[in-house]
């Protein structure tokens, strides 16, 4: 059955495996473009926005339809060929048929639009975008490892929403370095361990390696300890294993440090979920003192050591969980001069934000990797008083709907 009607449709008249065609308006955060059919949203992978197409529904939830691509009828201005031989069916990149600039543009909406329909934060200034080379980024990354009905070795990524594997023979977002290493260990798969599940890339600026792992979490720290690397960023030496956290896009994290410290300088700073320092140590030299709080011991420990191999003594480490230090440990504090917080993917929370706020830091710095959860994080910092005084947007992670984003608060009454 087809149809190229976009009339409002009655929803019984909607059915899983019709055709329409559609013109799609703009990409949504996630990689999918969005189009209107009638009264209904529809959302089709794989497209640009101004592609007219035709699509296959897949699924139907009230007014919200998903669908694949089928065909294009007029392809859109914004489209480039996919750099990538795997592209649509590995599962690591979501934006490739996209020109540099259309993703780009894309990534800043994705944040001014979050912020808008879950913060209710309705931002009219500029998001600017900081980016670098769109391709051979990736310093860190983890391959699946899969087996041949001989029991070789193949090495790949899962496909898009599945656990199947995708074998590949070569990922042109990864570091040249890192490029090297896989294609050594797919020109001899016999040398990894039968046991291995994944495979670690972890690019140094001296060393790289490529660590066969399982994917248990009890062996973190066994893995980490396999090797170590170090890169220097802004005259400062980070060393960090392969099983650490580590920020992954090694042409741009200097661009990341300077938009997340700007010009802060004073007394005290604190870093929330310090990771290895990589905030916290660039604030060295900035403030009097620096307090970095890491609740995952193995990343809390390689700080330890970077803080003391760079010679930098007003750096203290908590090796606690971020809530459990601002619940027991800032009692009788002083407003700290910034708080800069990086959380994982979950965000901070409405807890943590609300202990933030009762420490009535002067300048609170906010690094996501997720506009979902800034979004709900920034809605309860500003009903106590902290407002957005800027907002940018760093594109770590190009060719995928992924973005992080550097917002900087202020109190309303400074």
């Amino acid at each position: 059955m087809e149809t190229n009607d976009n009339h409002p449709k009655d929803p019984a008249a909607i059915l899983v495996g019709q055709y329409h065609e559609v013109t799609i308006e703009k990409i949504v955060y996630g990689g999918d473009g969005l189009a209107r059919l009638g009264n209904f949203t529809i959302f089709v992978p794989f497209t640009a926005p101004g592609d007219r197409v035709r699509v296959r529904i897949t699924s139907i939830e009230r007014t919200t339809l998903r669908a694949i691509l089928d065909k294009i009828i007029i392809p859109s201005p914004n489209r480039q060929t996919p750099p990538c031989r795997h592209f649509g069916i590995c599962g690591g990149c979501q934006l490739q048929h996209l020109a540099y600039s259309t993703q780009l543009e894309a990534k800043a909406a994705f944040v001014r639009e979050s912020l808008r329909r879950l913060g209710g934060i309705d931002w009219q200034g500029e998001i600017p975008v900081l980016s670098g080379p769109p391709l051979g980024y990736r310093t860190r990354a983890e391959l699946k490892i899969g087996r041949h009905r001989d029991n070789l070795p193949i090495l790949g990524y899962y496909e898009a929403g599945t656990h199947q594997l995708h074998r590949i023979e070569s990922c042109p977002i990864l570091h040249p370095n890192a490029e090297n290493e896989l294609q050594r260990v797919i020109s001899s798969p016999s040398t990894l361990p039968a046991a291995a599940t994944r495979l670690l890339l972890t690019v140094g600026d001296d060393l790289t390696l490529a660590t066969p792992a399982t994917g248990e979490n009890s062996q973190m720290e066994s893995v980490d300890a396999l090797g170590t690397v170090h890169q220097h960023i802004l005259g400062i030496d980070y060393q960090f294993g392969v099983r650490s956290f580590f920020q992954g896009n090694r042409l741009l994290v200097e661009s990341l440090v300077n938009e997340a410290i700007g010009g802060a300088s004073g007394r005290q700073a604190v870093d929330l979920y310090a990771g290895v320092g990589l905030f916290s140590l660039q604030l060295a030299s900035r403030f009097s003192e620096v307090c970095a709080v890491e609740g995952n011991r193995l990343a809390a420990t390689h700080g330890k050591n970077n803080a003391l191999r760079n010679r930098l003594h007003n750096v203290h480490y908590h090796s606690l969980s971020v809530e459990a230090w601002l619940k027991h440990q800032t009692r009788g504090w002083e407003s700290p001069d910034l708080l800069l917080l990086d959380p994982p993917r979950a965000g901070a929370g409405p807890q943590v934000c609300a202990r933030i706020t009762a420490l009535s830091p002067r300048q609170i710095t906010y690094v996501s990797c997720d506009p979902a959860t800034l979004a709900r994080d920034l809605r309860t910092l500003g009903t106590a008083g902290y407002h957005p005084h800027s907002i940018t947007a760093v594109d770590m992670f190009p060719q995928t709907f992924h973005v992080e984003t550097v917002v900087h608060l202020f109190p309303s009454r400074s």
